[in-house]
């Protein structure tokens, strides 16, 4: 806009006045290095009062040019490299404006401003921290700001709109306006992208490792996931086989919207740790004379194997076959136990431990009892356990308290006061009473 020759006056020199009251204090206050600030004032100070305006002019077009390109780029690197410039050209025509003043006055700066010159210069706005800028979802955005510095009025105010929603993925603006004291303004902005590159975290619920027993049924407790985008499921892979001892794996996994999969993993042991039960009796009735007694049986979900302890006349294989090292005789036992036995049906009875031990080193015990029972009576043959020579008496010749009798003769039958008997050989024999005989017969 066209200013009055005495406002502008008074308003450069009230300017020319702050600005190189406020240059003194800060001395560098345009974002510059010292190295290039220092250069710049060299060659400001060095110049003539032509060279002053000339440059001065020059500036100001290429300041013009700079942001146009800076509010149309929307490469960062050249973003950065304009906005560097732009800070350099400030400092420059700082400096000039401060040597002019100590120079030539006020009145100087007025003339410049008669000859046509036209305070639309607006103030120059740069962007702290990065832009564009990255933001992670469900994070807290704060951002950093601009400043803006005007040639002639030095430092200018920045406001700031535009709202960023970290919960929601997507781009966002914010706008950065900076008005000088003539009404100039400028304005530039800043992209925030709000992105999604963190996984869902997944929990294994319950147990893990988790140990489950061999041959029942396994019910998973399952996994849970929360994610930043909202609401998130879960999926599982992998089986449990309840029947077979072993380790298995089991793999949750869950994938937001943004394509971010987060994973955890459950390790399940199988193991058998129940002892095997038995299913035959605990006791076995066998004939004397024989070796064979019969099976010890157990079950379990795995194999089962058999050993016996505690007696030196059984033996057991490995699958339950159990039977004497040799066959027993019932008459082994003592005559007066023999009597009692046979008047109450005993038997000969022996005992041992049966330990029953499955693949995986669990063990049952059951304690057995093998009854050998009498064949034939207590005056069988012991040689063979099988009662084919019961002779109690036979025919014979003898004295008695109660009677006498006597007989000589050779028959395959014989008579005495008892009964009668078959067999061969000499024997002594026991009737009604006591007496001796000797016989032969067929």
């Amino acid at each position: 806009m066209k200013i009055s020759n005495n406002y502008k006056f008074i308003a450069t020199l009230l300017f020319a006045i702050s600005f190189s009251t406020s240059t003194v204090q800060a001395n560098n206050d345009f974002g510059i290095s010292a190295n290039k600030f220092n250069e710049i004032e060299s060659r400001v100070s060095s110049m003539s009062y032509d060279q002053l305006i000339s440059t001065r002019s020059l500036l100001i077009q290429e300041q013009e040019t700079l942001q146009s390109e800076q509010e149309s780029t929307q490469n960062p690197a050249q973003n950065r490299s304009i906005t560097e410039r732009l800070r350099e050209i400030t400092a420059e025509l700082s400096q000039i404006q401060k040597v002019l003043v100590a120079t030539v006055g006020a009145a100087a700066i007025s003339a410049v401003t008669d000859d046509g010159y036209n305070d639309n210069v607006p103030p120059v706005i740069t962007i702290n921290g990065d832009n564009p800028a990255t933001v992670e979802l469900g994070t807290t955005y704060t951002d950093a700001g601009a400043t803006a510095n005007d040639a002639f009025h030095g430092n200018t105010t920045v406001t700031a709109s535009g709202t960023v929603d970290t919960g929601t993925v997507g781009s966002y603006t914010i706008t950065y306006t900076a008005t000088d004291l003539d009404n100039n303004t400028a304005t530039a902005t800043r992209t925030v992208n709000v992105v999604d590159t963190t996984a869902p975290v997944v929990t294994v619920t319950g147990d893990n490792p988790a140990t489950h027993e061999l041959g029942t049924t396994y019910t998973d407790a399952g996994a849970t996931a929360t994610d930043a985008s909202g609401t998130v499921t879960v999926v599982t892979t992998g089986t449990v086989d309840s029947d077979t001892v072993g380790t298995y794996t089991l793999t949750y996994t869950s994938t937001d919207a943004s394509g971010n999969a987060g994973t955890a993993t459950r390790t399940v042991n199988v193991v058998d740790t129940t002892v095997p039960v038995f299913t035959s009796s605990s006791t076995f009735t066998v004939n004397e004379g024989v070796t064979a007694i019969g099976t010890v049986t157990a079950t379990d979900l795995s194999s089962v194997t058999f050993t016996l302890s505690g007696s030196s006349v059984l033996q057991i294989t490995s699958a339950g076959v159990l039977s004497f090292i040799e066959a027993q005789d019932y008459e082994s036992q003592e005559e007066s136990v023999l009597l009692d036995g046979y008047a109450s049906g005993a038997t000969l009875d022996f005992t041992a431990t049966v330990t029953a031990t499955d693949a995986y080193s669990n063990v049952a015990t059951q304690v057995i009892t093998v009854k050998v029972q009498d064949v034939g009576g207590w005056d069988d043959n012991p040689g063979t356990g099988t009662g084919t020579n019961t002779v109690a008496t036979s025919t014979s010749t003898g004295t008695s308290t109660t009677d006498t009798s006597t007989s000589t003769g050779t028959s395959t039958t014989g008579t005495s006061t008892t009964g009668t008997g078959t067999g061969t050989g000499t024997g002594t024999g026991t009737g009604t009473g006591t007496s001796t005989s000797t016989g032969t017969g067929t």
